[in-house]
């Protein structure tokens, strides 16, 4: 990216210590608000659809990113059946190949998600 970037030296050695983990960011989230960054950054394209129409889309209407330890790895399209008590998954994009460990803790996130929304999972790409 271009611009010149600083780090306050005190936290170079904290890299060490770092224990990521997988997390669904809010499309809204800080790490990722500023899209063009994002994709100089890290080479993450993401822009959110809901006004798209639906065939123009490419990740669904308010898909999530998916966050796995240092890497924003994918994005996943699922919404709320409040009537129905589902979230229903329409799919999980991989913009890089997952591995089982990634699969496994994404598929993790989604049932956490699923049960802090108090719902049961569902879809064609349900874990």
């Amino acid at each position: 990216m271009p611009g010149t970037w600083r780090v306050h030296p005190a936290y170079l050695d904290v890299v060490d210590d770092f224990r990521g983990r997988t997390a669904l960011l809010s499309p809204f989230d800080r790490l990722i608000h500023d899209r063009a960054r994002a994709e100089q950054l890290w080479g993450f394209e993401y822009i959110l659809e809901m006004y798209k129409p639906k065939p123009q889309r490419r990740w669904g209407y308010f898909a999530l990113p998916i966050l796995h330890h240092d890497r924003l790895v994918g994005k996943l399209d699922a919404q709320a059946d409040r009537k129905a008590g589902t979230l229903v998954v329409n799919a999980i994009h991989e913009d890089v190949r997952f591995t089982k460990a990634i699969t496994t803790a994404v598929h993790r996130e989604i049932a956490d998600l699923a049960a802090w929304l108090g719902l049961t999972l569902s879809g064609p790409a349900a874990p």
